[in-house]
């Protein structure tokens, strides 16, 4: 996982590997707060943003997620989220699991996580063992704006 601030970037940029800096110019270089909700691609289905709308709920009631082919680079645009994180271990059971198919398996219990509040500007990505409940708030039933960006996890092999 990594915790970013776009006021940042110009000055931190360099860290980053190529096809992680394209998906953190795309939430720099676009007016996310006028654009519509819907899936944008970038690469086609190697890499694609999905602008969403979502309605948050107190941790508890969202499942943790994970996926095993995709990277996740999770901005908001507008209010504020609450991601409940932790590393993936095999101590971590999953009851759902559609990786193979769909690229995720949800957990109910997990071990060790830890929050954190993610605001406007801020964004945060997520590798494949990266588990995450995004979307969350203390009490629930906010509304955020939020820019989801899927990375195929083979592009971070590639050098342009």
């Amino acid at each position: 996982m990594i915790l970013g601030d776009l006021s940042k970037w110009e000055q931190e940029q360099w860290a980053y590997a190529p096809i992680l800096r394209k998906a953190i110019d795309y939430l720099c270089d676009n007016d996310l707060d006028n654009t519509d909700i819907g899936t944008y691609s970038l690469l086609g289905d190697d890499m694609y943003a999905m602008v969403q709308q979502a309605d948050t709920v107190v941790p508890q009631e969202r499942k943790s997620e994970h996926h095993a082919q995709y990277i996740d680079v999770q901005s908001v645009v507008t209010g504020e989220e609450i991601h409940v994180i932790a590393r993936h271990s095999e101590r971590n059971v999953p009851v759902e699991d559609q990786l193979a198919d769909k690229d995720y398996a949800l957990f109910d219990t997990v071990d060790n996580e830890f929050e954190l509040l993610l605001k406007p500007g801020m964004f945060v990505i997520y590798f494949p063992d990266d588990l995450h409940r995004p979307a969350c708030s203390r009490t629930g039933g906010t509304v955020t704006k939020r820019v989801v960006i899927k990375i195929n996890k083979d592009l971070l092999h590639t050098t342009d």
